[in-house]
């Protein structure tokens, strides 16, 4: 903690009134969302604008979260490990009017994507807290476009590694940091657009904040600060004293390690005592070859939402949470490496990691049980020419699933899952923005698990590669049928996941699961995404149920199986 912020603390009061409270942390919340909406109708990217792949929270002046939009799970909590290397590594220096980047995975950030835009705030001349953001950006540059590659080695191949560094300094654009990124990646207009949004946003939260100290006081909202991370944390663990105290564990498994090596076991053993809870990971693999390795920041929020969903999932996020869990991960694991272990494509391991930990808590918790939800997670990634533009582009894509069922109805359809909730890119941005046709996009009859209430159905996309030579890198899980969506509670499993290629000519192409590959003009990428597990014993499924699941084409029979569109069609 800054000199600043340590009298900033000893000036507040110790309590306030609960009216006062409520009216702070409320306002807090809003102007987290408020720059959520700034961001995404500001930026430049269809990954943000249309996908919403970005998170904004408020943070107090030592780097504790504070507030949170639900915007992406997979940045839950995670935010506040970059801040607090920016005050390790920047100190008293740091001054009205910066703004910092970073996306050094193993100085807090996630991946190198996920460009983290985080600015001071000032009061009375001394630092009073911080807002932020954090975007995934389409490319920021390394050897493949879209940057991710499963298959590679080392962090240093996954393009720029930023510690914290200023990209604004006394309010204007540090001109050297902006050339620098610009000439480091593919499609510099869209990552400086986004930048700059991302900026735009922080000064809605810097604004917000301001506005709050003016009615209620400096130190009203630092005390404000300290009891909503009070409030989170007795609630969780006021939540977890509810629920009965034992053990349980579960396992799941990725295809590979990103470069066709054998499977990568991911392991969970929950012990609960009263209100708190231990997440012991330490059973999952070593870090392995390939970039499916998760840095600290992606783990620690993929236990924060698996706790969450359990307990409460509309409860307020901020770090008060991690202090009801304690979190066993050896360093060299798989879900907490070494330097320099690649980590692009770490989030299909964090919904492998997520759908594990709530695997053991149903187990743990038999009332709250639920079947798995797809982890497929079919990541795209396209070497384009913009139509619009004539300038090179590189498509982001992600393809959901089927949720799994539960004991109050059946799964949802076709949406991203757990820790992720991407939105689908529309057919009109791809093809306007990119060198690609959608050829099709549908549920897919018969991906789900059965059961009294059966899983959500899987989706099939297929894209077209036009124009020009295309580098592509795709990749996605559970294309082993060992490994798909289990069923819960005498539900059964879902279908798995499949990739197929196919040349100009319509000849099969020989694809694993991950890969990167040089598609000509003409080219099909086809993906089919798991469906989520059934839930409880079919024979129990109410028979006017399973007549609607006929007559919508949602089950067995109304998909030939050779890629026909069924009567579940979306587009």
């Amino acid at each position: 903690m800054t000199a600043s912020a340590r009298r900033a603390a000893q000036a507040a009061p110790r309590s306030l009134d609960p009216i006062t409270f409520e009216l702070v942390n409320a306002a807090l919340q809003a102007a987290a969302v408020e720059m959520g909406g700034v961001l995404k109708r500001s930026s430049y990217s269809p990954i943000i604008r249309e996908m919403d792949d970005f998170s904004c929270a408020i943070f107090r002046a030592d780097g504790d979260l504070v507030a949170q939009a639900d915007f992406i799970p997979a940045q839950l909590g995670a935010m506040s490990l970059v801040v607090k290397s920016i005050i390790e590594r920047w100190g008293e220096r740091i001054a009205p009017g910066d703004a910092f980047l970073a996306n050094h995975p193993y100085l807090g950030a996630m991946h190198t994507p996920d460009l983290n835009v985080i600015m001071p705030v000032f009061t009375g001349g001394g630092l009073f807290g911080w807002v932020g953001t954090t975007a995934h950006h389409i490319d920021v540059g390394g050897v493949r476009p879209g940057t991710e590659g499963p298959d590679l080695g080392q962090v240093y191949a996954e393009g720029l590694l930023l510690p914290p560094v200023r990209l604004y300094r006394g309010g204007g654009e540090n001109p050297d940091v902006f050339e620098f990124v610009s000439a480091a990646v593919r499609d510099p207009l869209s990552t400086v657009s986004d930048l700059r949004a991302q900026h735009a946003a922080c000064l809605v939260g810097q604004r917000r904040l301001l506005e709050l100290t003016e009615r209620y006081g400096t130190p009203a909202v630092g005390t404000a600060f300290g009891e909503a991370l009070a409030a989170v944390e007795r609630a969780t663990c006021l939540d977890l004293a509810d629920l009965p105290d034992g053990e349980s564990e579960a396992e799941g498994f990725l295809d590979d390690d990103g470069t066709g090596g054998p499977p990568t076991r991911i392991h969970a053993r929950l012990r609960k005592r009263s209100g708190r809870l231990v997440v012991d990971l330490s059973g999952s693999a070593a870090q392995v070859r390939g970039a499916m390795n998760v840095p600290w920041a992606s783990t620690r929020a993929s236990v924060v939402y698996a706790v969450r969903a359990m307990t409460d999932p509309v409860r307020p996020t901020n770090d008060g949470i991690l202090r009801a869990i304690e979190i066993l991960c050896p360093r060299g694991s798989v879900l907490n490496p070494e330097p320099p272990a690649a980590v692009s494509v770490r989030h299909n391991t964090c919904q492998r990691l997520a759908d594990t930990i709530i695997r053991a808590a149903s187990a743990l918790w038999p009332e709250r049980a639920v079947a798995s939800s797809t982890v497929a997670f079919f990541g795209l990634n396209m070497e384009s020419i913009s139509p619009r533009t004539g300038l090179p582009s590189v498509m982001a894509e992600v393809v959901g699933g089927g949720t799994g069922a539960h004991r109050g109805g059946d799964g949802l359809d076709g949406v991203d899952t757990y820790m992720a909730n991407v939105g689908l890119m529309p057919v009109e941005v791809a093809e306007t923005g990119y060198s690609v046709r959608i050829l099709r996009t549908e549920l897919i009859p018969g991906s789900q698990g059965d059961g009294r209430f059966r899983g959500g159905l899987g989706l099939r996309r297929e894209y077209q590669v036009l124009g020009h030579e295309s580098t592509v890198t795709a990749y996605s899980e559970q294309t082993d049928p060992s490994f798909a969506p289990r069923g819960a509670m005498g539900g059964t499993d879902a279908a798995p996941s499949r990739i197929t290629v196919l040349d100009p000519q319509g000849r099969a192409v020989p694809v694993a699961s991950k890969a990167t590959l040089i598609l000509a003009p003409g080219a099909i990428i086809r993906v089919e995404t798991s469906g989520g597990g059934g839930f409880g014993d079919p024979a129990a499924r109410d028979p006017a149920l399973s007549a609607a699941d006929h007559a919508d084409g949602r089950w067995p029979g109304a998909d030939s199986g050779d890629g026909e569109p069924g009567r579940a069609a979306l587009a």
